[in-house]
């Protein structure tokens, strides 16, 4: 894992990387099938929060990268989607949040394509018990590189930054022309030297349910094409 992340990724030390790894519950692990090499991971941290005097869970995503050779597929948000989907009917009336750090626009474009009552985006106004929860949590969990008037973390020394021949590809001519691109761009102009935003999106079950059926039938079509 520790390998995966150094080769995506630039100043990931190996102490920080494993205190991290130690304070996550839950790993999503994804190897290729006939190599069994370890090819991508995401980290998940859960807690019990409350809004407004009304308990939620809470989803933190950590550490999560995939190799670049296996950019494009789906089985990363399928597992994600799979593990949420659990926890809602575990319990299915207790509100669930996703609380995500992004430093790319395609992670970014994930969560509020996917998830219509995602904050910070474009025409929609973060609800303000949703502010109070994301400021806490940060200036709890990272008191020294949250900037709040900006919902980013920026951290002192840089790290964690997307390695440059990857971070190229991150931004292209067809999503640039995206206002919620724009928006990434203007709100974290420092991504690129491992800048974080900080994110927040109430996952419904109508939600994960459209997402998983729009990752099957995409996968159903690749493989219709591929014979």
């Amino acid at each position: 894992m520790l390998e995966l992340m150094q080769c995506c990724y630039d100043g990931v030390e190996p102490a920080r990387f494993f205190a991290d790894l130690e304070a996550k519950h839950v790993v999503i692990l994804l190897y290729n099938h006939g190599t069994q090499e370890l090819v991508g991971f995401s980290t998940m941290r859960v807690e019990e929060e409350q809004v407004q005097g009304q308990r939620v869970e809470l989803i933190f995503s950590g550490d999560t990268v995939i190799h670049p050779d296996y950019w494009g597929q789906k089985a990363l948000q399928a597992a994600f989607g799979r593990f949420i989907l659990s926890r809602k009917l575990r319990h299915p009336f207790r509100p669930c949040l996703w609380l995500l750090l992004s430093k790319g626009v395609k992670t970014y474009l994930l969560m509020v394509n996917h998830f219509p009552q995602s904050f910070p985006q474009p025409g929609k106004t973060m609800p303000p018990a949703y502010k109070m929860l994301c400021d806490r949590l940060a200036r709890t969990w990272w008191p020294d590189a949250y900037d709040a008037a900006r919902g980013v973390l920026h951290f002192v020394p840089q790290r964690d930054c997307v390695k440059p021949h990857l971070g190229t590809l991150d931004v292209n001519p067809d999503t640039q022309i995206l206002p919620q691109v724009a928006f990434f761009l203007a709100q974290n102009p420092g991504y690129s030297r491992g800048d974080e935003f900080v994110c927040l999106a109430k996952l419904r079950v109508v939600d994960l349910l459209r997402a998983l059926i729009r990752i099957a039938w995409r996968k159903g079509r690749l493989l219709v094409r591929g014979g």
